[in-house]
């Protein structure tokens, strides 16, 4: 798999009460199967920039096209190309606490209608290529915040999806353990190649990325 690329032309996006907008005419073009570091300081439109790629907000004027597709507009139009065409990660990894590792990988799949033997050897396959082939069975509460963090880039991808949005996977955890956590995004990374925004505050992890993108 390879990610497509990605086009913003002209973002105009203001937030209700502010007299600022956050993207005044903003434009930016992402090869397919990059790796695009987003940096900038805090409050100057990071994650708003990757909550318009993935249809999360709107914006008032210009436009986003994945592989020259634009992003749809109506919620559920919005939530299906979300799902065929978008893996996202955070900070938090979000994961249903009452089901195992596996299973939190297995219900994406699960919701698409795959319950094949292919779609469980590619959940295993990813569960090892972040070094949790044998921690599958365990719950989220039982995992160590890099374990997380790592189960939670493992089912951003395990649609292989054509677009990665990661806002600030490894800001919550120690400098070690970030820069191990960052070491398996740079390897599902070079295996699946899919085009990826990476909002980042650490300039040593920016640094590692195919490009770096500065706003404000």
């Amino acid at each position: 798999m390879i990610g497509q690329p990605l086009s913003i032309t002209g973002l105009h996006k203001t937030y209700p009460g502010n007299a600022h907008p956050v993207f005044d005419g903003f434009s930016l073009d992402v090869e397919a199967g990059s790796l695009c570091a987003v940096v900038g300081v805090s409050g100057v439109g990071k994650t708003t920039l990757l909550n318009c790629v993935a249809g999360l907000d709107h914006w008032e004027g210009g436009g986003i096209s994945v592989g020259g597709d634009p992003v749809p507009e109506g919620a559920e139009a919005r939530a299906l190309y979300r799902r065929r065409r978008v893996g996202l990660a955070f900070q938090q990894p979000h994961l249903l606490p009452e089901f195992t590792v596996r299973e939190n990988l297995r219900m994406p799949l699960l919701i698409d209608g795959d319950g094949s033997a292919e779609a469980e050897a590619w959940i295993g396959q990813l569960l090892s290529t972040v070094g949790l082939g044998d921690l599958g069975e365990r719950l989220p509460g039982q995992l160590s915040g890099g374990q997380a963090a790592r189960a939670g880039l493992a089912r951003a991808l395990v649609r292989k999806p054509a677009l990665w949005l990661l806002d600030e996977p490894t800001g919550n955890l120690d400098p070690a353990t970030a820069e191990e956590v960052f070491g398996f995004l740079l390897d599902l990374h070079a295996e699946l190649r899919p085009t990826t925004l990476l909002v980042t505050h650490n300039p040593g992890l920016a640094e590692r990325c195919m490009r770096t993108v500065r706003l404000g």
